[in-house]
């Protein structure tokens, strides 16, 4: 059915989910699907990128056949239920075949290959790693070498798989995945797995490239949920195709954009090993798209923008139905640049890892609100609350800001370390009414700031956390705090995100140095990058400042620090463009609708030209601003 209001989402939830989706387990739906849609492709992999290169596709029959090869081969390797397979791979289809046939042998388990090589082994060891999968060196370089470190440093791993290139290298002992499946049998599993709802399938990292391991157990009544009620808020079925360029260790990639369109008979196109960080695929985008006609496009924001900065004009897009975006918070001004340019409806939702995909979801059509993340998908609450002490101090009413929380069957078992799981869940208050299908009633706290309006549409006003979103990736303050605390001059160090109209947000460190101890912005760099283990944490700037802002209980006060980054990069762009005018003026802070709220106030004279080049400028930041010229 259509989603346009909560009517129709109550409406749903009237039914019991099992009645919705009877299926056991992931497994059970693509067999289903593979027999539903046989020899159409399922899977179209790009290698380059390139506009005529020819396609390689992998038909639904292909997906079932290999899925159960894999599932066999990894059972072979004594891969048990609660064993992990861990990935270190980039989108390609048998990414996908290792990591559903991992789900049926034991828990699927995929790692961004970009971290550096101590993350991974602290993940892999939380994990209890089996069995490590990484690609030829000659499909896909650079992850390789990472993999031949890790072969004495995780002391659960039993074998390692290699992906792609030739069966054997004299100078390599892997496994090689594509042979080892093919001597296995498609025809059925060789071993019985009866699946419980409450099975872990999947082992996600979240909190970024940058913090310390937290490991997110997936159910596989989680996946169930996700793969339904994500396709009753987008268009799904045999008449459609999606476009897949994010990557497998991101749910995006694997739950959004491979598993739902699979389940539902959905083509997937996928955009080559490296996805939208290709700029061939970006470059070559609209052609095609013309190409392989796809009706859905999901991009994270910073994908949207490049996109768009490659000319629409003279591709035929027809094909295009509906675009959305998740992942981080997308600039309004570049959701309407969507709509604009391609004629289509843009539909933004907003998701976790611990809820296996979208939480929510902008309708499609009139009822769709740009600046909001849309209604919560069905069999899932939201609410915006105060939150003291671990509970529910009080619910707020339409359009009050606080703690956003979700509960639902859609979440998550909880993470791999119990220790964070100690500030993650609220018990619900004590007069709430728990819905039967909502385990045990007690909400999570997803971290963001936002309101419910009157309709239940979600609108993010900011997070409760501090963690800094670079493009789609979480950056943990503190990895760069403690780094920079090394020096002997500092005596504080805070970093935030400062507004950045490509990624979001970019880092910046506010630094409080020693009395009597003296260093530079540029020594201090040069010491960030020595000591900061991840490239995309180092600070793009050093601020030295004599005091830091502090709370009453002597901490330091972050919003302030925000305060003062963001009016630093509104300063630079704006002083330009208004030049001439007798005073510019920004004040950024706290606001009831928005959460935080940048105002601009120019005392002319300045040219009808140059204020509409602030207001655009301006408008390229997911930071809400408001513009008073006075002539």
């Amino acid at each position: 059915m259509s989603i346009a209001s909560l009517v129709d989402i109550q409406a749903l939830e009237r039914v019991p989910f099992t009645k919705h989706q009877p299926a056991a387990s992931v497994f059970h739906l693509l067999m289903e699907a593979a027999d539903r849609y046989g020899d159409r492709p399922a899977m179209r992999f790009l290698a380059t990128g390139l506009a005529e290169e020819p396609v390689r596709d992998i038909s639904f029959r292909d997906v079932k056949r290999q899925t159960i090869q894999a599932a066999n081969f990894f059972r072979s390797l004594r891969v048990e239920a609660n064993d992990a397979v861990s990935f270190l791979l980039p989108i390609l289809p048998e990414t996908f075949i290792a990591m559903f046939g991992a789900q049926v042998a034991g828990v699927a388990n995929p790692i961004n290959f970009l971290l550096e090589v101590e993350h991974i082994v602290s993940l892999l060891q939380e994990a209890n790693c089996r069995i490590l999968l990484g690609p030829d060196p000659d499909l896909f370089p650079g992850v390789w070498p990472k993999i031949q470190m890790l072969r004495h440093a995780v002391p659960s791993l039993r074998a390692i798989v290699r992906i792609g290139g030739p069966p054997k290298r004299s100078d390599d002992a892997a496994l090689h995945f594509e042979s080892e499946i093919a001597s296995q049998s498609g025809q059925k599993l060789t071993f019985d797995r009866e699946f419980r709802p409450n099975d872990i399938a999947s082992l996600f990292h979240t909190g970024g490239t940058t913090s310390k391991p937290k490991l997110v157990r997936q159910t596989q009544r989680g996946l169930l949920m996700q793969c339904w009620s994500n396709a009753q808020v987008s268009p799904t079925g045999p008449e459609h195709v999606y476009f897949n360029g994010l990557p497998p260790f991101h749910i995006g990639g694997t739950n959004i954009l491979c598993l739902m369109p699979l389940v539902t008979g959905t083509s997937t196109v996928l955009l080559t090993p490296a996805g939208y960080r290709n700029p061939i695929v970006i470059s070559n985008i609209w052609t095609l798209v013309e190409r392989f006609r796809p009706t859905v496009l999901v991009m994270v924001p910073t994908s949207w923008g490049a996109a768009l900065n490659v000319p629409v004009d003279g591709h035929d897009i027809s094909s295009v139905i509906l675009c959305q975006s998740g992942g981080a918070a997308m600039p309004v001004a570049l959701a309407e640049a969507v709509e604009s340019r391609l004629k289509v409806p843009f539909a933004e939702g907003w998701g976790m890892t611990e809820v296996h995909g979208f939480g929510s979801m902008n309708p499609v059509g009139e009822e769709g609100r740009i600046g909001s993340v849309g209604l919560r998908t069905p069999f899932t609450e939201i609410i915006a609350a105060h939150v003291a002490s671990g509970r529910i101090a009080a619910l707020w009413r339409a359009d009050e800001i606080g703690h956003i929380l979700v509960r639902g069957h859609q979440l998550f078992a909880g993470y791999v370390n119990s220790q964070h799981d100690h500030d993650a869940w609220i018990q619900p208050a004590p007069d709430e009414q728990v819905p039967e299908w909502s385990p045990g009633g007690r909400w999570f706290d997803t971290g963001d700031l936002g309101r419910l309006d009157a309709e239940g549409y979600l609108w993010l006003t900011g997070r409760a956390k501090d963690i800094i979103i670079r493009g789609a990736h979480n950056i943990d303050p503190l990895v760069i705090e403690e780094a920079v605390h090394q020096h002997p001059a500092i005596e504080a160090a805070a970093a935030v995100g400062r507004p950045d109209a490509y990624a979001g947000e970019l880092p910046v460190l506010f630094v409080q140095l020693k009395s009597g101890s003296s260093a530079t912005e540029d020594e201090i760099e040069a010491f960030a990058r020595q000591h900061v283990s991840e490239r995309a944490a180092l600070p793009v700037e050093i601020i030295l400042i004599d005091r830091m802002p502090l709370t009453g209980v002597g901490k330091i006060f972050k919003p302030e620090l925000r305060y003062i980054a963001a009016r630093l990069v509104f300063e630079r762009l704006i002083t330009p463009l208004a030049e001439g005018a007798r005073r510019v003026d920004i004040s950024i802070g706290p606001d009831t609708e928005f959460g935080t709220l940048a105002t601009v106030t120019i005392d002319g004279p300045i040219s009808e030209a140059q204020s509409i080049a602030v207001k655009d400028a301006l408008s390229r930041f997911q930071l809400r601003s408001q513009i008073v010229i006075n002539q």
